[in-house]
């Protein structure tokens, strides 16, 4: 059983990447305010995913380093799945372990979808999805291997309940990073949860999208908004030893509310043109085929060919064939 405080991630080794600004540097601070060891990852680039040459995972290092933390900076891209594999295995030769990664890099175009290039889905997709599953390829053998980690990802919104013609790609592969998530934390390894975040904040990439969509300087007050540090207390509990039972979740976090996302489910359907007595065949229906095919949820999609045994057999006359 561990001695930890709760919450406390002291002892524990995090990779951040996209720390470099909004939730991913704030993510990285809290984590180091908890004691973690942190590697911010940051390769420096605009929102659009320009290399600018930034210093911002250096800038993120000072600031945990300000609240007592220990951590140091890595300018690897998570495009990179070669650089990625190596930068996991040096954080386990230089600290120890490998406990926490969050993976919050991400950037974002804008056209819409009819003006969306290839190079604008190619770019977007390899961020968001092909650089998560680099993450998830190099992060979980090496927690397999110590029977323990945490893995959040991060999705959107707009790949979920609210998808946007403008910007199809970042919709697209935050709704995969959702999938991802549902699936991966029914087969993770034990010890090692995979779970997923999905936050509303005022951060560079919600401006810069208000911008393209032409809101003008006027419109861009967005103090109301949830604040990107208001989503690093989900994301550490989502790191911590207590979330243990919890995998395979998308939760929504706006601040103070957080909440579960639940994946899709089936709807089964049934024909009711042409019966005879539809109230009499839900009572075979109900048990005999919603009640188990709720449970298996499996369908084919379209009016399920059980119910018309079921509804025959229910609206036959009583001693009919």
């Amino acid at each position: 059983m561990s001695t930890r405080e709760p919450g406390s991630l002291a002892g524990r080794v995090a990779v951040v990447t996209g720390a470099g600004g909004g939730i991913g540097s704030e993510v990285a601070t809290e984590l180091g305010r908890r004691g973690a060891t942190v590697v911010a990852v940051d390769p420096g680039v605009s929102v659009t995913g320009e290399p600018v040459g930034e210093q911002s995972a250096a800038a993120t290092v000072a600031r945990v380093q300000d609240v007592g933390g220990v951590a140091r900076a890595s300018t690897v891209s998570v495009t990179d799945a070669v650089a990625v594999a190596d930068l996991f295995r040096g954080v386990v030769d230089e600290f120890g372990s490998l406990d926490i990664v969050v993976n919050t890099a991400g950037i974002l175009r804008f056209p819409k979808l009819a003006e969306t290039t290839e190079d604008d889905w190619r770019a977007v997709l390899d961020v968001h999805l092909t650089g998560y599953l680099n993450v998830l390829s190099a992060a979980l053998p090496i927690m397999a291997s110590a029977g323990y980690g945490r893995i959040v990802g991060v999705t959107s919104g707009v790949g979920l309940a609210r998808t946007s013609p403008d910007g199809p790609a970042y919709g697209s592969a935050k709704r995969s990073v959702a999938a991802l998530t549902w699936k991966l934390g029914r087969v993770a390894p034990p010890g090692v949860t995979v779970n997923a975040l999905s936050p509303i904040a005022a951060t560079r990439m919600i401006s810069e999208a208000l911008r393209a969509a032409g809101v003008g300087p006027a419109g861009l007050d967005l103090s109301a908004m949830p604040q990107p540090e208001e989503m690093a207390p989900a994301a550490a509990y989502l790191c911590s030893e207590q979330i243990g039972w919890c995998n395979g979740r998308v939760l929504f976090c706006a601040g103070s509310e957080v909440s579960i996302i639940a994946p899709p489910t089936v709807v089964e359907a049934v024909r009711t043109s042409g019966v005879d007595d539809f109230a009499g065949a839900l009572g075979t229906l109900v048990p005999v085929v919603f009640a188990p095919a709720e449970q298996q949820q499996r369908t084919n999609g379209g009016s399920n060919p059980r119910f018309d045994r079921a509804i025959l057999s229910a609206s036959a006359p009583v001693g009919g064939n």
